[in-house]
């Protein structure tokens, strides 16, 4: 599911910060109530397997006195895989709804009876993520993290980077990022590729924004493992298929439900 994030997080983020140091944004592309479903299928020669699927939902919220939002990701595999794999996780970030910017984040996860539970406080007046981490066969522990100017948690960034001008980037051209995760401070990128017609099964037809990305090599990912992702060229900016290879065989993910989206889409030229 981690990975899966980070995965969808380098394909709406596909609008990177011109200027790193300039990050705080009003929110345009999404509102409240916003729902967007994704199948995880794995691919090893000619056999293709729905495995499992990942629910993003925008929810308003109360954080530490102040009105939020709740930005929710929920990642599970189907009931007939969990005898081989089970995963029951759920990523949560609230943010201010006027700039995006994380205050608190939660990482709640069972994988394959491995549990993994990691929260955040962002102090932005020090700078600091204060982390708390709780493992299976470990012993909980509290430390402290220094984090530079927009960094972001792998759910904040998703939604914070939908609300970038695309128009500002020319083909090829290399976007940094800073994400926090695992109690350390990762830097990932991406390139845009141009603008592509993709089918969809099930869904349709878009008018679409290509991007290929890579995690810089020591991070989470292996060094050089290169994504392709089409994301919709129109106002919700909304990713509808991404593909990566893996050690054995590929991994893809696609679009097959939307609701609460704020724009109509208009990226859509059929229906399925």
């Amino acid at each position: 599911m981690q990975k899966f994030l980070i995965f969808i997080f380098l394909i709406l983020s596909s609008s990177a910060l011109k200027s790193q140091e300039n990050c705080e944004i009003q929110n345009k592309a999404f509102q409240i109530g916003e729902e967007l479903d994704y199948v995880i299928t794995y691919n090893w020669l000619l056999v293709w397997t729905d495995v499992g699927g990942v629910k993003f939902k925008v929810n308003k919220d109360q954080m530490f006195g102040q009105e939020v939002l709740n930005l929710k990701a929920t990642g599970i595999t189907y009931t007939f895989y969990d005898w081989f794999f089970q995963v029951r996780d759920v990523y949560q970030s609230w943010v201010n709804p006027g700039n995006l910017l994380p205050v608190y984040f939660h990482r709640d996860v069972d994988e394959g009876g491995y549990l993994i539970d990691i929260k955040y406080t962002f102090d932005y007046d020090n700078m600091l993520a204060y982390s708390e981490i709780e493992k299976t066969r470990k012993p909980y522990y509290r430390d402290t993290v220094a984090f530079p100017p927009c960094t972001y948690d792998v759910v904040s960034v998703i939604y914070q980077a939908r609300n970038i001008d695309f128009t500002k980037y020319q083909i090829d051209e290399k976007i940094p990022f800073q994400i926090l995760l695992d109690n350390e401070i990762h830097n990932v990128y991406m390139r845009y590729k141009g603008k592509e017609i993709r089918k969809v099964r099930g869904v349709g037809k878009f008018r679409c924004l290509k991007f290929t990305g890579s995690l810089v090599a020591g991070d989470v990912f292996q060094g050089g493992e290169d994504l392709v992702f089409w994301v919709t060229d129109d106002e919700n900016r909304i990713p509808v298929w991404a593909e990566s290879p893996i050690i054995v065989g590929t991994v893809k993910a696609r679009l097959v439900n939307f609701s609460g989206l704020k724009y109509p889409l208009e990226s859509l030229i059929k229906r399925y």
